[in-house]
């Protein structure tokens, strides 16, 4: 089992801070509410120590990167505590991570990065959605609402950003895994059904958020693909899930125990 913590990071726009702003705290006992639903309660059950990490809402990915470095620096104590951690991100959560290795040049403290349905190869969705609603990042911010996030998900910001990282992540001494997701259409979450099958139509597999591909970046880091939509790969059921067999409370115990592989089988 690793001596180094483990540090969840969520995607952009995490939905429990609009479901209940003030009923999901971080780091507390109760995380049935959390974007990561029950995970770091059952990890810490088992003997990891696991911390969540909160990042601008729906910011740009510098700002996303600075804020999860400051959170890294405050569970670490500045890395007095532990000289290393492990990162588990899922979504944009993952490209968080990436960003920050490079940018604060963090990669002798970070033991591994694990990235759960991250859109290494940006989204296609991404694309269609700045076509046609790019205007609304700017209307947004005039009320005070920060989604320029959005503009690093498509598929040629990211090009830019595996281009700009590729040599410094290729011996960096950072372990890199990467997890994929894929259901088929009539099990995606409903509200995600509309972008599961513009991505469908130009990038195949999808989790209705992120293609298989993208989530896979290197075929050499895919530890892992798993039969999950994009929520359901953070501990949230949706009754679709009965389609394959499975109820609530089976999907609680699976979500769970592909996370404590995901944990056992990080690095010393």
């Amino acid at each position: 089992m690793t001596g180094y913590p483990i540090i969840l990071a969520h995607g952009i726009c995490p939905f429990d801070r609009i479901i209940r702003p003030f009923g999901v705290k971080d780091n507390s006992e109760d995380d049935r509410n959390h974007y990561f639903r029950g995970i770091r309660s059952y990890l810490i059950s088992k003997g990891f120590q696991v911390f969540h990490s909160r990042v601008s809402w729906g910011g740009p990915l510098i700002k996303r990167a600075q804020d999860l470095r400051d959170v890294i620096f405050r569970v670490t104590d500045n890395f007095r505590r532990w000289d290393r951690v492990h990162i588990i991100g899922h979504s944009m959560g993952g490209l968080d991570a990436r960003v920050m290795i490079y940018r604060f040049r963090l990669h002798k403290h970070i033991a591994s990065l694990t990235t759960i349905g991250t859109p290494h190869w940006g989204s296609s969705y991404a694309d269609w959605g700045l076509r046609r609603l790019g205007a609304l990042i700017w209307v947004s911010a005039v009320v005070g609402l920060d989604i320029r996030g959005f503009r690093y998900l498509t598929t040629k910001a990211c090009a830019e950003l595996n281009k700009r990282l590729r040599d410094f992540e290729s011996n960096n001494g950072v372990i890199y895994r990467t997890v994929a997701g894929y259901e088929p259409y009539e099990r995606i979450f409903p509200p995600l059904k509309f972008s599961y099958r513009i991505i469908q139509r130009f990038e195949g597999k999808n989790d209705g958020l992120v293609s298989i591909n993208s989530a896979t970046w290197k075929d050499e880091y895919l530890i892992e693909t798993v039969p999950f939509d994009h929520l359901n790969q953070i501990g949230w059921w949706n009754k679709a899930e009965e389609l394959s067999g499975m109820n609530r409370m089976e999907f609680e115990k699976t979500i769970k125990e592909f996370y404590l592989r995901l944990a056992q089988g990080l690095p010393e």
